[in-house]
């Protein structure tokens, strides 16, 4: 299975440089026709760039004085065409070709100290592929800069909300309780996030603002539900009895991805093997997190006195230890944006 998925995304990301390199031609040829002097400031730096490289392949101490020379020159050529771009009216960079992903330039790969690796670009792509009800387009439309804290209501009521404080003034504290976990993220003592509170009052839209964040930095993000998720599981369990040894990314991206967001949990089955698989996740995402980020978020309806009650102690042990407890408060957000809709 994983290798015809990487087989897939070679296809696409093999399509995203052809796509960057015939949009960088149309451009070059139309600057070309306008200004003849860009092609042979080009051509003049692509012969400076060979005689460069065959005088540091030689690497002799009496060429060190002609490759000083070179480099001025290109150096020259490049800032007189970044002026002439500037004044026919194009941004310096417009005869650099425009990728995707800036860090691998669109190639799914970047150059570590440990060698070759695969961009936090093509992992993220190998996720989605894997998992097509991620539901990570929530991201497009679901994320800070939508945030409204409009939503929810400016009066208190403790009776009625369950707080001290009006629902409105308590997202905004949410809010920023979310910004800072983006903010050190990296960091191993950041805890975990458990989201709780009554169905519709944006618990998910707040779990998905922070994963468009860790999208922006170049993080992978896995959103599941949690039925979802353990079938996944419970699926790939049967084909590993059935020996068919290859490689499910699916599974493994449960452990491995920078943030995983588990929304409903409490909705799947209620088994013992459903508590084993949980607490597996958890134990292995925390020991991975010692050494890279790896956080989890939970979203669900149910309470932290709660926990006990659906979940061996060891499950709602680790849970209670890991993770900060934020409890959502406010009115149906979604029944109000249907009833004004109206």
């Amino acid at each position: 299975m994983r290798k015809s998925l990487y087989d897939i995304l070679k296809k696409q990301y093999d399509k995203k440089q052809q796509l960057a390199y015939d949009n960088l031609t149309t451009r070059r040829d139309k600057l070309y026709s306008i200004e003849p002097r860009l092609m042979k400031i080009e051509e003049e730096i692509n012969q400076l760039g060979i005689s460069y490289n065959k005088m540091i392949l030689q690497s002799e101490n009496s060429f060190h004085q002609v490759v000083e020379e070179l480099i001025q020159k290109i150096d020259s050529l490049k800032l007189e065409r970044e002026e002439r771009l500037i004044r026919l009216g194009f941004p310096k960079d417009y005869l650099e070709a425009i990728y995707e992903c800036g860090s691998c330039k669109d190639t799914g790969y970047i150059e570590t100290e440990r060698g070759f690796e695969s961009c936090a670009c093509f992992k993220q792509q190998l996720i989605l592929l894997s998992f097509e009800r991620s539901n990570l387009k929530l991201t497009e439309k679901e994320n800070f800069d939508c945030f409204d804290a409009n939503f929810y209501p400016d009066d208190v009521d403790e009776e009625k909300y369950g707080i001290r404080k009006s629902p409105r003034d308590h997202i905004l504290g949410i809010k920023d309780k979310c910004l800072k976990f983006v903010e050190n993220f990296a960091d191993p003592n950041e805890k975990n996030l458990y989201f709780c509170g009554p169905t519709g009052i944006g618990k998910t839209f707040m779990a998905s603002c922070i994963a468009a964040e860790i999208l922006k930095n170049a993080g992978t993000v896995l959103y599941q539900t949690a039925p979802i998720l353990f079938d996944t599981i419970s699926s790939y369990k049967q084909k590993s009895l059935k020996s068919e040894s290859d490689e499910d990314c699916t599974y493994s991206s449960i452990f491995d991805t920078d943030l995983l967001i588990i929304d409903d949990l409490g909705t799947e089955s209620q088994t013992m093997s459903r508590y084993a698989e949980l607490l597996n996740i958890l134990n292995i995402r925390q020991l991975n997190n010692l050494s890279r980020p790896c956080k989890t978020i939970i979203s669900t309806n149910i309470e932290p006195n709660k926990l006990y009650e659906y979940y061996t102690e060891r499950v709602a042990s680790r849970i209670i230890g890991g993770f900060s407890f934020i409890k959502f408060a406010g009115k149906d957000i979604r029944s109000i944006m249907k009833a004004s809709a109206k």
